[in-house]
């Protein structure tokens, strides 16, 4: 008797009023979804009979009151997702302090910046290579790599040049471009590409070197540039100077013992 009474409407009370539960009682939901789509979230565990009318739900984001649209049974309707939508999502009865129910909203975009993008280049060819920094969500499709002068002409740029094969392999992280300039700057980009379409580019500036042979010129032509003594040279010039004069002096000796010889002859 004293159970019926007493206990029985006591424990009815505390079930009651435990119906809504702390957000970190609450079993978290994982829902992926792509970038630019519409996604409607269900508000479980609300406790309400059907034949009642959906009691006023309030939606939580990143601890405050998400601005998207809350529909009459009490989902969350998402219109063109983005990334900032991301995260979790907690739902409850208006005016509670407890959650009924959360879930966490992945988006998956297009794949993110390639990373440790390098340009390795030579005399007339550059190697370009990289890391990925992940795929957005969904399976890298290919890779797409570009390349332009940085000299612009008439004050423009000229357009970027595709570099074959225009879809790299998916398992690839370099590419090889071909019949450029010596001594030329040259703007490079490379990107990921999954289902969502393309990821932004990285752009990379690079010069190639001389030819070989200018290379090897110089080299030579420079060496010992640093300890060069200027009087050496010009000793070298006076001497040089002193064997053209004496050679001068020598062949107008010769010139006038020869005139000298043939002209008695030449009288006769």
């Amino acid at each position: 008797m004293f159970f019926k009474r007493i206990i029985l409407p006591v424990f009815c009370l505390a079930f009651e009023a435990g119906v809504g539960v702390s957000g970190e009682e609450v079993e978290v939901r994982d829902i992926s979804v792509d970038k630019g789509t519409n996604v409607t979230i269900p508000c479980s565990g609300l406790g309400v009979e059907p034949t009642l009318p959906a009691p006023s739900v309030q939606w939580v984001h990143r601890g405050n009151r998400t601005h998207h649209e809350v529909l009459v049974d009490g989902s969350l309707l998402l219109k063109q997702i983005s990334a900032d939508d991301a995260g979790v999502y907690e739902c409850g009865v208006e005016n509670e302090t407890a959650f009924n129910d959360r879930i966490n909203i992945t988006v998956r975009t297009e794949p993110p910046p390639l990373a440790n993008v390098t340009v390795h280049a030579s005399t007339i060819l550059a190697l370009i290579l990289w890391n990925v920094a992940g795929d957005g969500g969904h399976p890298i499709i290919d890779f797409t790599a570009q390349y332009r002068s940085a000299a612009p002409v008439n004050g423009t740029l000229e357009p970027w040049r595709p570099i074959s094969p225009n879809h790299i392999s998916p398992n690839s992280r370099q590419i090889d471009v071909y019949h450029l300039d010596t001594n030329a700057s040259y703007w490079f980009r490379v990107w990921a590409n999954n289902a969502l379409g393309p990821g932004a580019p990285v752009e990379v500036l690079a010069t190639t070197l001389y030819t070989d042979q200018d290379a090897e010129l110089y080299k030579h032509f420079l060496e010992g540039a640093a300890t060069f003594d200027p009087r050496a040279w010009l000793a070298a010039v006076c001497v040089v100077l002193g064997a053209l004069a004496v050679l001068a002096a020598g062949t107008a000796a010769q010139l006038c013992r020869e005139c000298r010889s043939d002209g008695p002859a030449l009288v006769a």
